[in-house]
């Protein structure tokens, strides 16, 4: 198997950690998660668009097309950088809004891969 990048495992740590303790899962669920944000922010900082699911907060099914391209992200950036209201969670280039959009990472489902 390719290695996508070097995976953070400070960044796994925080992930699941937050999984079990907010949603109360089992260790092996909240690591695999973790592992799975982790490797979908490296793809997508590598300038993949990436098909993923999130729980949103009403309890609604979110699919989400997005990015972390270094282009487009600076196409898209107004200011120094991200809002104040996204510290906190993952946040992503929406592609068909071309908006940010974000969410709590323990509500993210997984990757959609076609």
């Amino acid at each position: 198997m390719k290695q996508i990048a070097k995976i953070s495992t400070g960044e796994v740590a925080r992930y699941s950690a937050k999984n079990i303790v907010l949603n109360n899962s089992d260790s092996l669920t909240a690591i695999s998660k973790a592992v799975e944000l982790e490797t979908m922010k490296k793809r997508m900082m590598r300038g993949e668009v990436v098909r993923f699911a999130y729980m949103k907060l009403n309890g609604d099914v979110r699919v989400a097309v997005g990015t972390l391209q270094e282009q487009a992200v600076k196409a898209n950036t107004v200011g120094t950088g991200m809002p104040k209201r996204y510290y906190g969670m993952f946040a992503y280039l929406d592609l068909e809004a071309m908006a940010w959009r974000a969410f709590k990472e323990e509500r993210f489902i997984g990757t959609i891969e076609n």
